[in-house]
């Protein structure tokens, strides 16, 4: 019995133990206007890219709307959280915005096509960044965004990318491709050294309802599978991808390797051999470039 009552005093005394209160993310989605998310080259002079970027937080210090084309950034515009009073913004551009900002007059008359991605940087009034990576040693990191569902694919809370263009007319890329050569390096201890890799295929198919837009079933060009199976990768379409494909130019959009990081990069396509080559990199530093030719 004295003990019980022992046991009650104690715990009516730790009145003092502080809690940690839980700490909430970033939630941020980028989302494009449907009829309005290219801009094609023929009605250049009316076309415009429109979104809305919507969040629940209450502690934004800024968000940063950034727009890229190949390796240009353009920040659109900085919000704050007065500017999220309704839940969202939103915003707009057309070609000759895009002339004014990288620099090239071909996009304010339609003579010049090419591919942009859109991403958001997220800052909350404590610090925090987002997306970021937290560092777990020297040489691994992780990302501080969820991977599931993927915010990049706009089903979650947080959009890592989306893809826009200056479209040229279509052209349909799909097929089957052979990995020519992919070359590259990671950064994580499992794997020193440049390594090469050949011989796979991959497959390239349009997304339903999309002149522009591909689904590739290897973006790595199979070095996925010979760098990580060690942590689990046990095919090439273990690491699956999405091209923007426009005026001979591939840019990879929407796309999050299999452990959480967006995936960027861009190439070209030729016509002449139907050879795509491009070069990719994640956030944690792995790169490589690919070679893929039409069978």
């Amino acid at each position: 019995m004295s003990l019980v009552c022992l046991g009650c005093f104690w715990l009516s005394c730790k009145d003092d133990v502080h809690i940690p209160e839980t700490q909430t993310g970033a939630n941020l989605r980028l989302v494009l206007d449907p009829d309005h998310s290219v801009i094609n080259s023929t009605t250049v002079a009316t076309d415009y890219v429109a979104f809305e970027a919507f969040s629940e937080n209450k502690d934004l210090e800024y968000v940063d709307i950034i727009i890229t084309y190949k390796d240009q950034d353009h920040v659109f515009a900085r919000y704050t959280q007065e500017d999220f009073t309704d839940g969202f913004v939103s915003g707009q551009f057309n070609g000759s915005d895009l002339s004014t900002w990288f620099g090239v007059p071909g996009f304010a008359d339609g003579s010049r096509g090419g591919n942009f991605t859109m991403h958001p940087v997220v800052a909350l009034v404590d610090g925090r960044v987002y997306p970021g990576y937290i560092h777990l040693t020297s040489t691994d990191s992780i990302l501080n965004i969820g991977t599931g569902p993927q915010g990049n694919q706009g089903t979650g809370a947080f959009t890592l990318q989306k893809g826009t263009a200056i479209l040229c007319p279509p052209v349909d890329i799909s097929g089957s491709y052979l990995v020519v050569s992919t070359t590259g390096t990671s950064t994580d201890g499992c794997c020193p050294g440049t390594v090469t890799v050949s011989g796979n295929t991959v497959t390239i198919t349009a997304l339903p309802g999309s002149l522009t837009n591909f689904n590739v079933s290897d973006i790595t060009g199979g070095i996925y599978l010979e760098w990580y199976d060690v942590y689990g990768i046990t095919s090439p379409e273990d690491s699956p991808g999405v091209f923007l494909f426009n005026c001979n130019e591939v840019t990879i959009v929407d796309t999050t390797e299999p452990f959480g990081s967006p995936v960027q990069g861009d190439g070209l396509y030729d016509a002449t051999t139907k050879t795509i080559t491009y070069t990719w990199s994640n956030g944690y530093g792995d790169s490589a470039t690919v070679e893929l030719r039409k069978q």
